[in-house]
């Protein structure tokens, strides 16, 4: 069967999680999130809202527009264009392969 992808904005959250160096509960704690959440938006299983990209602009502070650079469709905000698709799909493969070490999700 094969794999589905997780959305870019999903591995961002997972990638952002791994360079502060917090675990799935610190982080859920810190976002004051469930930890069954983080994980589900880890594995993509799950959308993130605009919610909860806000609590990790606002607890990890970054900014916004560096959080959605990465989310290519999401409730009530327009498509991505392609071009930007193809950057985010690049600077997130880079730090991918940079990413400290960690239980990888796929």
């Amino acid at each position: 069967m094969p794999e589905l992808k997780r959305p870019m904005i999903n591995e961002a959250l997972t990638l952002v999680r791994l360079y502060w160096g917090y675990s799935q509960i610190e982080l859920s704690n810190l976002l004051s999130l469930s930890q069954s959440l983080i994980s589900d938006i880890e594995r993509g299983s799950k959308p993130v809202t605009m919610e909860v990209l806000e609590r990790y602009s606002e607890r990890l502070n970054i900014r916004m527009s560096q959080l959605l650079f990465f989310a290519e469709e999401m409730e009530g905000e327009p498509p991505v264009r392609k071009g930007k698709l193809i950057v985010a799909q690049k600077a997130l493969s880079l730090l991918e392969k940079l990413s400290p070490a960690e239980v990888k999700h796929h």
